[in-house]
């Protein structure tokens, strides 16, 4: 809502029948559904279907089946657009839609993707199946995806499953020609905490993950900014999650080292035990690690501030390579309501000697990892040491400025 305050309204975007796949519905439509169906969920690997960038899909080989979504509150009447993801064989049930009691019109099919024009004001949409010849025996959605025509307003497509992991995506066989097919201009990495929440440890090979989850990413959308994000802090069973810390530094060095804007929730939340101020302000679920829907708001109000700061910033300077804002918002106090409010305290000033560190390089050693071991950005070390490439020598004197 927001971002769409501030560039128009674009479309709700990707919208799913969460009921088939057994999963909580959106904040702002139910979904139902009748007949047999089966689902995949990129949390459950290896996927039981084929899945696409919303990572879930739903199959039946019932003709008879159905399911509708039902919008708490119509869409603007500019959301007309709706955008079918689905397997396109031979065998496959052709699709009927309708918004409330009129059909909709079939505008095109590109591939294993069908466009449909809805009426301008619409509070469901019913999605049955028609069998028209004898080879048709099943019907597969990746997603939907409701839009307008107006390609320069925002769009916000909501992906994901609850519960998954990084390597989840890396299962998503569909995401690639589905997220080119949307074509965003942000994509913001923001998967949480069950990576390392259950063990309190980093993985091993989540740094690797993480890392092939961005190649992909920019293989589907080169021209995409890429948004990375940390973990806020946690309890888990009345422990807390020390690793929190540990990921939102390995998640910044990621970010530097792949050429990523980062935006560390860890701390702009409040960093180590702040979970309990969290919970004492009423923003969290009962479970010391969800938020709710005022703690929701919060988090998006933040990040959407951050967004629009840095935007600003770079307006103001295009030649500026690096960008690291430590207070997260201008002002004292965001309000959700008239009843809840958490104070954000801008971070002190704090002026210090600049000490002049060597490292003589180790065999073995990345200027990631040595960015990482001194907390500075990759671009500062190369920076500093006139390098062109991230390529580095056993041996070699690196030269670190460190506050």
């Amino acid at each position: 809502q927001l971002i769409q305050e501030l560039l128009g309204d674009g479309g709700i975007g990707l919208i799913q029948p969460f009921s088939i796949v057994k999963s909580y519905d959106a904040s702002f439509y139910k979904s139902t559904h009748s007949g047999t169906w089966t689902y995949g969920k990129s949390y459950i690997l290896p996927p039981k279907l084929t899945l696409g960038v919303r990572g879930m899909s739903a199959k039946t080989e019932d003709d008879k089946a159905t399911f509708e979504i039902a919008f708490n509150k119509s869409p603007s009447s500019q959301n007309t657009i709706l955008t079918v993801f689905y397997s396109n064989i031979a065998e496959s049930y052709e699709p009927i839609i309708m918004a409330d009691t009129i059909a909709a019109v079939f505008l095109s099919k590109t591939g294993d993707v069908l466009k449909y024009q809805l009426p301008s004001k619409f509070s469901k949409i019913k999605f049955l199946l028609n069998k028209t010849n004898e080879i048709q025996n099943q019907f597969t959605l990746y997603g939907m995806s409701l839009s307008n025509s107006d390609d320069s307003a925002a769009v916000w497509h909501n992906a994901g499953v609850g519960a998954c992991q990084y390597k989840s995506l890396l299962y998503e066989d569909k995401y690639e020609e589905q997220a080119a097919y949307l074509n965003p201009d942000l994509v913001i990495v923001d998967y949480g905490t069950n990576d390392f929440l259950y063990t309190n440890k980093i993985p091993e090979q989540l740094k690797s993950e993480i890392e092939k989850v961005v190649a992909k990413v920019k293989k589907a959308n080169p021209r995409a900014s890429i948004v990375l994000t940390s973990a806020q802090d946690m309890n888990f069973k009345k422990r807390n999650v020390t690793a929190s810390k540990d990921f939102s530094q390995m998640a910044k060095t990621i970010a530097y080292e792949n050429q990523c804007g980062f935006w560390d929730w860890y701390l702009v939340s409040g960093g180590a035990h702040s979970m309990d101020l969290w919970q004492a302000n009423k923003l969290t679920m009962n479970d010391g690690i969800h938020l709710n829907g005022k703690g929701s708001e919060l988090k998006g109000t933040l990040l959407i501030e951050a967004l629009k700061k840095c935007n600003s910033y770079l307006l103001e300077n295009p030649e500026s390579t690096e960008l690291n804002f430590e207070d997260p918002i201008e002002t004292d106090t965001i309000a959700v309501d008239t009843a809840v409010a958490v104070e954000v305290v801008p971070a002190k000033v704090i002026v210090k000697r600049i000490k002049k560190i060597t490292y003589k390089v180790k065999s073995g050693d990345t200027l990631g990892e040595i960015a990482e071991k001194f907390n500075i950005s990759i671009v500062a070390l190369k920076k500093r040491n006139k390098l062109r490439t991230n390529k580095i020598n056993p041996n070699q004197i690196l030269f670190i400025d460190k506050k």
